[in-house]
């Protein structure tokens, strides 16, 4: 049996599932994992992980930042964010993409409020790639 855990420092979405298959927006790329995956640890970086639990249709969830581990029993997701469609607005996305760009394009901000401002529209993009038919 293969299972997922994806968890954040404030919720729980999926506590040892069984799945047939995981895709994690990994540190160098899209990461396909199926049962019999080679056991490995990675970074994860802001993306869509969509994961398919045994008999149900695909399921898709913003994440940002994190670490992916695979073990021959399965795969266990920590998020510093995770965010399913039902969680989010469109509109509020596209708010924060439009401030988030705004920002960057006309703010003097240092490093920090850069990379923050960065990741804001990324996890707001994000967002938006899990509600079928949207564009950021």
């Amino acid at each position: 049996m293969f299972k997922l855990t994806l968890v954040t420092p404030e919720k729980r979405l999926v506590v040892d599932q069984e799945i047939d298959e995981v895709t994690a927006p990994a540190f160098k790329g899209e990461l396909n994992i199926l049962p019999g995956h080679a056991p490995l640890i990675t970074t994860l970086e802001t993306g869509v992980l969509s994961y398919k639990l045994k008999g149900q249709p695909e399921q898709r969830v913003a994440i940002s930042w994190g670490y992916c581990q695979v073990n021959p029993l399965g795969v266990n997701i920590l998020a510093e964010y995770a965010a399913v469609s039902a969680d989010l607005q469109i509109e509020e996305l596209k708010k924060a993409i439009a401030e988030g760009e705004r920002k960057l394009g006309v703010e003097s901000l240092d490093e920090e409020q850069w990379t923050e401002t960065q990741r804001d529209v990324a996890k707001a993009r994000t967002g938006m790639e899990i509600f079928p038919g949207t564009k950021s």
